[in-house]
């Protein structure tokens, strides 16, 4: 190697550093000033994860892995400053989720996506006609929650759709964003407000499809995650046969 391109290498190299060590330093201060935030959306991705370990065998659990890669991508880029990026990444994780769920009740066409033949389409998704959360999908795979269908349709989409003012350069989302990597924490709230949302109705979104077709083993497994954070609606005390609360 010449003595230029050793320079040019080491000038690489510290540049690197340089960032890595202001990500680290972000990290820090994320971890003190929202260390409860921080918890409760670990706790609601540690959640998820017994959720996909229940659904291994599924033929759509290599799109949930994926995605759940994308999750740890997306914190790590809010706990570093890389908001945009965070964003991003969260809503990938939102959209290859929920779109392996719902596609999972549509084997040819789940094929034609893993195959790239064809793309998700988000409208289908949130259709109330026949989407996730439409009358008739519940009704085949749990008439427990239609009662929850707007509810929980509109916390899906509200996440959807503020992660995309993010990602296309939305006017009022563009003047919180720093130009340069620096710690924002009121940025690093909203994101951790968002994905704490975004987990929650993921999970409802699993426990909608796959609960009342998990063997009953499997399905101990995740019971205690709807408890902890759906025991407030009827549908899930009914499927956990809970004693319905006093109004």
């Amino acid at each position: 190697m010449s003595q230029s391109s050793a320079e040019n290498a080491s000038s690489i190299e510290k540049t690197m550093l340089k960032l890595h060590n202001s990500c680290m330093s972000h990290i820090e201060v994320a971890a003190r000033s929202r260390e409860s935030e921080i918890n409760r959306v670990l706790h609601l991705e540690a959640d998820l994860a017994v959720w996909l370990q229940a659904l291994r065998e599924k033929p759509e659990a290599q799109q949930f892995q994926s995605a759940h890669q994308d999750f740890g991508l997306a914190f790590y880029a809010a706990m570093s400053g890389l908001y945009r990026q965070a964003f991003s990444s969260l809503r990938s994780f939102i959209e290859v989720t929920v779109g392996a769920t719902f596609l999972s009740s549509h084997e040819f066409k789940r094929r034609q996506w893993v195959s790239g033949e064809i793309d998700i389409s988000w409208k289908s998704i949130v259709s109330p006609d026949d989407g996730l959360y439409s009358t008739p999908f519940l009704k085949e795979f749990c008439p427990e929650a239609v009662g929850d269908r707007e509810e929980m349709l509109s916390k899906l989409k509200q996440a959807y759709r503020r992660c995309s003012e993010y990602i296309h350069g939305n006017v009022s989302t563009s003047r919180l964003l720093p130009t340069e990597i620096t710690y924002r924490d009121e940025i690093t709230a909203e994101w951790l407000a968002v994905a704490s949302s975004s987990l929650l109705t993921v999970i409802h979104c699993l426990m909608v499809r796959y609960y009342k077709d998990l063997p009953s083993g499997q399905k101990g497994t995740v019971e205690g995650s709807l408890e902890d954070h759906y025991a407030h609606l009827v549908s899930v005390r009914t499927l956990l046969d809970l004693p319905m609360e006093a109004k």
